[in-house]
Protein backbone atom coordinates (compact mmCIF):
# COMPACT_ATOMS: atom_id res chain seq x y z
CA UNK A 1 0.00 0.00 0.00
CA UNK A 2 1.47 3.39 -0.66
CA UNK A 3 1.88 6.13 2.27
CA UNK A 4 1.53 9.35 1.68
CA UNK A 5 5.56 10.64 3.80
CA UNK A 6 5.63 14.56 4.61
CA UNK A 7 9.78 14.89 4.75
CA UNK A 8 10.80 18.40 5.94
CA UNK A 9 14.51 19.31 5.49
CA UNK A 10 16.10 22.11 7.82
CA UNK A 11 16.65 25.27 4.94
CA UNK A 12 20.05 25.67 6.34
CA UNK A 13 21.40 22.18 5.58
CA UNK A 14 22.94 21.74 2.58
CA UNK A 15 21.01 18.72 1.32
CA UNK A 16 21.11 18.60 -2.56
CA UNK A 17 22.14 14.45 -2.42
CA UNK A 18 19.06 14.31 -0.02
CA UNK A 19 16.55 16.10 -2.10
CA UNK A 20 17.74 13.78 -5.51
CA UNK A 21 16.97 10.79 -3.01
CA UNK A 22 13.36 12.41 -2.29
CA UNK A 23 13.04 12.67 -5.46
CA UNK A 24 13.56 9.12 -6.20
CA UNK A 25 10.88 7.65 -3.87
CA UNK A 26 7.95 7.86 -6.02
CA UNK A 27 5.73 10.49 -7.15
CA UNK A 28 6.24 14.33 -5.11
CA UNK A 29 5.09 17.68 -4.89
CA UNK A 30 7.60 20.02 -3.53
CA UNK A 31 5.81 22.54 -1.17
CA UNK A 32 7.63 26.00 -0.06
CA UNK A 33 11.45 24.57 -1.27
CA UNK A 34 12.64 22.31 1.94
CA UNK A 35 8.97 20.22 2.51
CA UNK A 36 7.95 17.47 0.61
CA UNK A 37 5.22 15.46 0.33
CA UNK A 38 6.00 11.72 -1.15
CA UNK A 39 3.32 9.15 -2.22
CA UNK A 40 6.07 6.00 -2.04
CA UNK A 41 5.19 1.96 -1.47
CA UNK A 42 7.00 1.74 1.98
CA UNK A 43 5.83 1.27 5.37
CA UNK A 44 7.22 3.50 8.15
CA UNK A 45 9.02 6.93 7.91
CA UNK A 46 12.37 4.91 9.20
CA UNK A 47 12.69 3.10 6.14
CA UNK A 48 12.15 6.61 4.04
CA UNK A 49 14.75 8.11 5.93
CA UNK A 50 16.59 4.82 5.72
CA UNK A 51 17.12 5.16 1.63
CA UNK A 52 17.53 8.82 1.97
CA UNK A 53 20.52 8.60 4.88
CA UNK A 54 22.98 6.43 3.92
CA UNK A 55 24.99 4.63 7.23
CA UNK A 56 28.27 6.32 6.30
CA UNK A 57 26.14 9.69 6.21
CA UNK A 58 25.77 11.89 9.08
CA UNK A 59 23.02 15.03 7.98
CA UNK A 60 20.89 16.94 10.99
CA UNK A 61 17.87 18.70 9.72
CA UNK A 62 15.74 16.06 8.48
CA UNK A 63 12.00 14.97 9.58
CA UNK A 64 10.03 11.89 8.17
CA UNK A 65 5.83 11.46 8.96
CA UNK A 66 3.75 8.89 7.76
CA UNK A 67 0.24 9.01 6.85
CA UNK A 68 -1.98 6.87 5.23
CA UNK A 69 -3.69 8.26 2.27
CA UNK A 70 -7.26 6.68 3.33
CA UNK A 71 -7.03 8.66 6.63
CA UNK A 72 -5.35 11.98 5.11
CA UNK A 73 -7.10 15.34 5.32
CA UNK A 74 -6.20 18.79 5.02
CA UNK A 75 -7.13 22.17 4.78
CA UNK A 76 -5.33 25.78 4.44
CA UNK A 77 -4.19 27.92 1.60
CA UNK A 78 -1.55 27.42 -1.03
CA UNK A 79 -0.73 27.22 -4.21
CA UNK A 80 -3.45 25.43 -6.41
CA UNK A 81 -1.24 22.53 -7.94
CA UNK A 82 -1.08 21.23 -3.88
CA UNK A 83 -4.30 21.08 -4.13
CA UNK A 84 -4.78 19.75 -6.98
CA UNK A 85 -2.07 17.00 -6.32
CA UNK A 86 -3.57 16.33 -2.89
CA UNK A 87 -7.02 15.59 -4.63
CA UNK A 88 -5.46 13.68 -6.88
CA UNK A 89 -4.68 11.20 -4.10
CA UNK A 90 -8.16 11.01 -2.56
CA UNK A 91 -9.07 9.98 -6.52
CA UNK A 92 -6.46 7.65 -6.73
CA UNK A 93 -4.94 9.07 -9.96
CA UNK A 94 -1.33 9.62 -8.23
Amino acid sequence: MRRLFIIILDPNVNAATIRGRITELGDHYIVYGNQYLVLAELDTARAVYERLVRNDEQPSGIVVLCTSTDELTYWGYSDKKLWEWLGDIHKGSV
